[in-house]
């Protein structure tokens, strides 16, 4: 960034808002932009953070009368809005199910009945349970440095790790996509076992990414073990398998077209 700031037109330009709405924030006392000798807006470090504050308040839903660039809680904003998203997606999730209920009668030749189907689709019935969200398990015998690698390596997002009176990790959690996966310790009572203890693995665990070329050389480049490398597979995905550090495979893919698909039927 140039020492003397950035312009408004630039401003707006790289983060998408207008420059009505710059000069309103402005108005409102939320950033003070310089200005230069010839009276013009400079947007200088400590401009664009407080512009970055706002934004980032504003983007969690926090009303523009109650944004304030040097007081807000941001870590809380964060929570409350995570949290919001959470009932969003169990509540999709719901009416998923009820609509997939419906698909599964029609596919197998059973119409509901008119009230029936309006019923379904409506969610009425309100001792009917469904699943909201899917949550995975896997088990590991070090459960730090197993955190650790997936977070690290693999590049999942760290969540939260709960330790005992003495020190020792007994839970774990990484964010991957949409969905959550808990790290858990072995437990011969429930014969659950790390497939490093065992020396198989009884399953794969796959992941939709946007571009898997380019998620296969972050990997290679971050060292993780590659089990196979990316190749396209008959059931319409390109896809290539990571070794984590004890031994679980996880599988990562991208779509392939629908033509590159079709010619793998032919």
């Amino acid at each position: 960034m140039r020492n003397e700031g950035r312009s408004i037109g630039e401003v707006a330009a790289r983060t998408g808002l207008t420059e009505r709405t710059l000069r309103y924030y402005e108005e409102l006392g939320l950033v003070s932009p310089a200005r230069d000798g010839g009276g013009r807006r400079r947007y200088d470090q400590v401009s664009l953070d407080r512009l970055y504050r706002v934004r980032l308040q504003r983007d969690l839903g926090t009303p523009l009368a109650r944004v304030s660039p040097d007081d807000a809680d941001v870590l809380t904003l964060t929570g409350d809005h995570l949290a919001g998203l959470d009932a969003e997606i169990a509540a999709l999730a719901r009416r998923r199910e009820r609509v997939r209920a419906v698909q599964d009668r029609l596919m197998r030749g059973t119409d509901p009945a008119p009230t029936e189907l309006l019923d379904l689709l409506a969610g009425l019935g309100a001792d009917e349970t469904v699943p909201t969200r899917r949550l995975t398990l896997l088990v590991y015998r070090d459960l730090s440095a197993a955190h650790e690698h997936l977070v690290e390596v693999l590049g999942f997002g760290a969540g939260p790790v709960t330790r005992d009176d003495d020190g020792r990790v007994v839970h774990a959690e990484v964010h991957v996509g949409d969905g959550v996966v808990w790290l858990h310790p072995e437990l011969t009572t429930a014969r659950l076992a790390s497939p490093a203890t065992v020396g198989s693995a009884s399953a794969c665990l796959a992941v939709e990414v946007d571009d898997v070329e380019a998620h296969h050389a972050r990997l290679v480049a971050a060292g993780a073990r590659i089990d196979y490398a990316p190749t396209d597979m008959p059931y319409g995905v390109r896809e290539y398998g990571v070794r984590d550090l004890e031994d679980h495979l996880w599988s990562f893919q991208q779509p392939l077209p629908e033509s590159d698909a079709r010619s793998e039927e032919t």
